[in-house]
């Protein structure tokens, strides 16, 4: 009866040679992928039916194992043990005689057993173990070719990737094609690519995933110290769990109430061009990821072409962004501003927060052009900028809303806190000679502070309602 576990033909034709030649009742090919790890039976020829086909052998355990461990042959005549001590059959066989030799250069053992005769000679020996250096040389082609054809595998693979992620599609849909090619071919059951927020770097959202069967994740916007996607983005270093028990709230990827308790196995890896860090790749399945050495190299690639798109995607919208850049200050237009701001308000809403909006005005700045020229007036706006800039929370949006009349938004509550900072800036601008290279000079503000959503619920509305307060 031939093997139903599906090996290399040219393997299981020398397995068929040789159960014929030495007219065995049983013979069987062990393997274990590396050294010291379990064999596995890759192939057998058998008169039985009683095969236990899912057989795993630890190294010394009964005397295939200990073949596998001691890389020595045995030859055990009169065999006179219940067979199933061999871990080969799920019944005893009776078997007469029992005969195997390693595959060192393999990781191997190849067995045969007779019920016809009580001994195999010297000769059978010699014969077994000219069948195993053949067996050898055909696995190591065998794997050769295999590799080969792995290789070709990972080129295609990262080819493909490179024309998906050329495309110029929505950044969202790019990326989720790009995720199902990883995906597929790393085997996994999920693929997720997280980023870090471009206005608050202590923060991270989802951006695309693709998995296998029917999946609803969200992710908007979650602290750098949340799930294995921001250890890994936190640490900047790859992490990989066999077991890592999804779904729990010990073990998560994202956040403790995401659907993923099914799968079982995880590996991530940081996002990043250079030393600027975009994100985290997450890969998951329901069983153990098998990433071998060639897949592993592709997938590093594959991650770095990952990094050199959205890379390019930060750097386009640099270069956009400067563009709607007003040059009399170096600050967003107003149109701009009010897009940051109505983002900055979805953000709250998520975050069960609200934004502080801080207009300030350089109400003798018309006096000041008559007196020094329109060019000092400009250098004016663009220092005061520079010092809000510096006094304002890193994750503050700043805008030129209309001439003179700088406005200043960040997330937050409005408390005693948010009171004493409005005011104490107040003060700072208010006191401060402003020195440029037109000289020093003595600005004049005005200034007030609204919120949303107590103000206004859109971004334009929240800005009207302060101007107007601010003119009054």
């Amino acid at each position: 009866m031939a093997a139903s576990i599906s090996p290399d033909k040219e393997i299981q034709s020398l397995i068929d040679l040789v159960s014929n030649t030495i007219e065995a009742h049983t013979t069987a090919l062990f393997m274990a992928p590396a050294p010291g790890e379990p064999l596995s039976l890759l192939a057998y020829q058998s008169l039985s039916r009683n095969i236990n086909t899912n057989v795993k052998i630890s190294p010394g355990e009964g005397l295939i194992g200990w073949v596998y461990k001691n890389k020595k042959p045995v030859n055990v005549d009169q065999f006179d043990q219940d067979t199933r001590r061999l871990f080969l059959y799920s019944v005893d066989e009776s078997i007469k005689s029992f005969m195997a030799v390693p595959l060192p250069r393999a990781n191997g053992v190849l067995s045969v057993d007779s019920k016809q005769r009580y001994v195999f000679t010297d000769k059978s020996q010699k014969i077994l173990h000219q069948f195993a250096q053949a067996l050898e040389t055909t696995l190591e082609r065998v794997q050769q070719t295999a590799q080969g054809l792995r290789r070709a595998g990972a080129i295609s693979f990262l080819s493909e990737l490179d024309k998906v992620l050329a495309q110029r599609e929505q950044a969202e849909q790019t990326f989720r094609r790009a995720l199902a090619l990883v995906r597929i071919y790393v085997g996994a059951g999920a693929c997720f690519l997280a980023i870090v927020l471009p206005g608050d770097r202590d923060h991270y959202m989802l951006l695309a995933y693709d998995a296998e069967g029917e999946l609803r994740l969200e992710a908007d916007s979650l602290p750098l110290d949340s799930g294995l996607a921001g250890w890994i983005m936190r640490e900047k270093q790859p992490l990989v769990l066999e077991k890592a028990r999804l779904g729990t709230e010990k073990s998560y990827v994202f956040h403790p109430q995401e659907p993923l308790g099914n799968y079982v196995s995880f590996a991530g890896f940081p996002v990043k061009w250079g030393r600027r860090l975009h994100g985290a790749l997450c890969l998951i399945d329901r069983a153990r990821l098998n990433i071998d050495e060639i897949k592993a190299k592709g997938l590093d690639l594959a991650v770095n072409r990952v990094a050199a798109s959205l890379e390019m995607e930060f750097l386009s919208k640099r270069i956009f962004e400067l563009g709607r850049l007003d040059p009399q200050v170096g600050l967003p237009h107003r149109t701009y501003f009010t897009e940051r701001l109505e983002r900055m308000m979805k953000l709250a809403s998520v975050k069960n927060t609200g934004v502080n909006l801080f207009l300030i005005k350089v109400t003798n700045l018309d006096a000041l052009a008559l007196e020094s020229g329109q060019p000092a007036a400009q250098e004016i706006l663009r220092t005061l900028a520079r010092q809000l800039l510096v006094q304002a929370d890193k994750t503050a949006e700043l805008g030129h809303l209309s001439y003179g009349t700088i406005g200043v938004a960040a997330l937050g509550s409005f408390d005693a806190e948010t009171q004493r900072s409005y005011q104490e800036m107040t003060r700072t601008l208010s006191e401060r000679l402003i020195e440029s290279g037109e000289g020093r000079f003595q600005i004049e503000t005005a200034a007030v502070l609204v919120q949303y959503p107590a103000h206004g619920q859109r971004a334009e509305t929240l800005i009207d309602h302060g101007l107007k307060k601010l003119n009054k």
